[in-house]
C-alpha cells in the first residue's frame, strides 16, 4: 500500500484538498512493485492579491526517489500538474526498465507488464559531449567561488574535509545544495 503524507508550509490546504491530494497521488503506487511512498509539500508564495501556491512531490519507489514542483494560482490545478509532470517521469522509467530487460534478453518482470505505449520515441540518452577534469580536494567555499566563476549550474568537486566527490548546485531560489553520496 502506497503511504501519501501531505505536509503543509503554510498550514492553509484543507481538508477537501488533502483528500483530493491522496486519492490522486494513491494512483502513483501502480507503477512500481514497492512504491512505498509519495511526499506533497505545499507553499504558498506572493502573498500579495493573487499568491501562487506551489507544490513539491517526492516519490519513492523501490529505491529510487522521483521529484517534481509545479506553481498555480489554484491548489488541485497545481496538484494536477505535479502529478501528471511525476507520472510521466515513472513511465518513462518504467518503460526504459523494460526495454533494457528485452535487449537483454531475460523475461520482464511481472511487476512491469502493464505499462501503456504513449510514448512511440526511444529514451536513450544522447551523449552530446564528454568532458574529463582532475579534482582536487577544495572547501565547499571554494566550489562555491568555482560555481560562480564558470556560471553553471552545478560544480562537481572532491570535498577537502570528506575527500568525496561532491556537487554543489544552485537552487531556483538562489541558494546553494550540495549532493553528497553515502
Amino acid at each position: 500500500m502506497l503511504e501519501v503524507l501531505v505536509r503543509n508550509a503554510d498550514g492553509n490546504v484543507s481538508e477537501k484538498d488533502r483528500e483530493y491530494a491522496a486519492k490522486k497521488l494513491a494512483k502513483l503506487g501502480r507503477y512500481f512493485h514497492s512504491a512505498s511512498k509519495v511526499e506533497l509539500v505545499h507553499r504558498e508564495e506572493g502573498k500579495g492579491s493573487l499568491p501562487q501556491h506551489r507544490i513539491e512531490l517526492t516519490v519513492h519507489a523501490d529505491g529510487i526517489f522521483f521529484r517534481s514542483e509545479e506553481r498555480d494560482a489554484n491548489v488541485r490545478a497545481a496538484i494536477d500538474k505535479a502529478a501528471d509532470r511525476i507520472e510521466r517521469k515513472l513511465r518513462q522509467f518504467k518503460k526504459r526498465l523494460i526495454d533494457r530487460h528485452r535487449k537483454r534478453g531475460q523475461v520482464i518482470p511481472p511487476a512491469f507488464e502493464e505499462v501503456h505505449e504513449d510514448e512511440a520515441h526511444d529514451h536513450a540518452p544522447t551523449i552530446a559531449e564528454r568532458k574529463a577534469f582532475l579534482t582536487k580536494p577544495i572547501s565547499i567555499e571554494e566550489a562555491a567561488l568555482q560555481l560562480e566563476m564558470i556560471d553553471h549550474s552545478f560544480f562537481v568537486f572532491r570535498n577537502e574535509d570528506s575527500n568525496q566527490i561532491e556537487v554543489l548546485y544552485r537552487r531556483k531560489d538562489g541558494k546553494y545544495g550540495l549532493l553528497q553520496p553515502e
